[in-house]
């Protein structure tokens, strides 16, 4: 409640808050508990209903409103509270962000869910929370970052994602991005086709410089044109830096910012949630630099994608990352790190930095800071072992022009 009748006491304005907030953490627990693992068959009907239900409206607005008293908790404390009041009320707030954060992540795992969350009319709205929870480096920072990672899965999603940038512009729509879709759009309301709308964006004109080797080059014939088409990748790749890279709370920005803070606690044996804030953002990382086609490198496993994106939409990702300390990062995560290579289980820390380096090697950009980063020094130790990682790490080699390519 935020209005209350004239001449209502401080005491009754404080209890109708408490009880409000008592039935909130209610509801927040049982739309939880509808998602958990055992009732995946209610997360659809949740999202993707025609009985006006907006779930993900309510929850992206909930999670922003957390997120922003979680920012002030220091200005927003009732002075009128005694301490013990105010570490519980603390407390139920942080609750509440769980549920809430836990809750969106459940939602986000079905493919036909995924397009109404991350395109729908609350995209901006959800993003922006989840940017300001990751931002602040919340205790729910790792559950925000595992929401990118599941939303990442599907191909239309990446770009808005990825280029995300706060109301301030274009009300958080990121660059070179259509208006959020609504409600009837999303769900396939409407007689113009399939729901979401299907098929592939146009392609564009841009190049793109992807190889297993630099060696590999195009025909000559076509220098003058791909010179052309270079000069305007660059421009439209500059544009961007500037629109994501100069904000500071960018969502690439702010997650950079995170990985930084929290790399630390990687080095500790014990699990935290930074350290799993960590880990989850190396899985967004991957997805967001993929290329999409079944690639060798990955030595053949799905990569669960759905969808497809431009391979010069992902060239344009990997130099905006390049441009980052995300690149230095994956390549110390896997250098630093105290497990045997028999611990890099499949989306462990290690596996999730190699699969995105692997899929940073395929561009020029991309390539350049993985070799500034050391790659070639910290894979030297790896390639000569059997299995994936062996494999990924001479492929990775391979494509930074430190190994020959082998051919037959």
């Amino acid at each position: 409640p935020t209005t209350f009748p004239e001449g209502t006491s401080p005491y009754e304005m404080r209890r109708a808050v408490r009880e409000f907030d008592a039935r909130r953490t209610v509801a927040l627990q049982r739309l939880h508990d509808l998602t958990i693992k055992g009732k995946e068959h209610n997360r659809a009907p949740l999202v993707r209903n025609k009985e006006g239900w907006d779930v993900i409206g309510a929850l992206s607005a909930a999670l922003l409103a957390s997120a922003s008293a979680g920012e002030n908790s220091k200005t927003t404390i009732d002075g009128n509270m005694t301490r013990q009041q105010q570490s519980k009320a603390k407390k139920n707030a942080d609750d509440d962000r769980r549920l809430i954060c836990w809750t969106i992540n459940n939602l986000s795992v079905p493919y036909e869910n995924k397009e109404a969350i991350a395109l729908g009319e609350h995209s901006a709205t959800l993003l922006q929370a989840l940017t300001m929870v990751i931002k602040a480096n919340m205790p729910e920072t790792y559950l925000c970052c595992i929401c990118l990672l599941n939303l990442t899965f599907l191909a239309d999603a990446i770009r808005p994602v990825t280029f995300y940038v706060p109301s301030s512009y274009r009300g958080g729509m990121p660059p070179y991005s259509s208006p959020p879709r609504s409600r009837s759009a999303v769900f396939g309301h409407n007689n113009n086709g399939p729901a979401g709308g299907g098929g592939r964006p146009p392609t564009s004109p841009l190049s793109r410089s992807r190889s297993l080797h630099p060696a590999r080059s195009r025909s000559s014939t076509l220098g003058a044109k791909n010179n052309w088409m270079s000069e305007q990748l660059e421009g439209r790749i500059s544009d961007v830096c500037g629109m994501v890279l100069g904000n500071s709370s960018s969502l690439l920005r702010v997650v950079e910012r995170m990985m930084l803070a929290n790399a630390p606690f990687l080095l500790s044996s014990v699990q935290s949630a930074q350290g799993q804030a960590v880990r989850w953002t190396c899985g967004f990382v991957r997805n967001i630099t993929y290329a999409g086609e079944a690639d060798a490198m990955d030595g053949g496993r799905s990569h669960g994608r759905r969808g497809w994106i431009s391979d010069d939409s992902v060239e344009e990702i990997c130099t905006l990352v390049s441009a980052t300390e995300i690149p230095r990062l994956l390549v110390q995560f896997v250098n630093d790190s105290p497990r045997t290579t028999l611990k890099w289980t499949k989306d462990s820390l290690e596996d999730l930095c190699m699969g995105a380096m692997c899929n940073m090697a395929q561009f020029q950009a991309s390539r350049e800071a993985l070799k500034r980063a050391g790659a070639v020094r910290c894979l030297e130790k790896i390639e000569g072992l059997p299995g994936i990682h062996g494999y990924r790490a001479r492929a990775i080699r391979c494509s930074l022009g430190e190994l020959p390519v082998r051919t037959g």
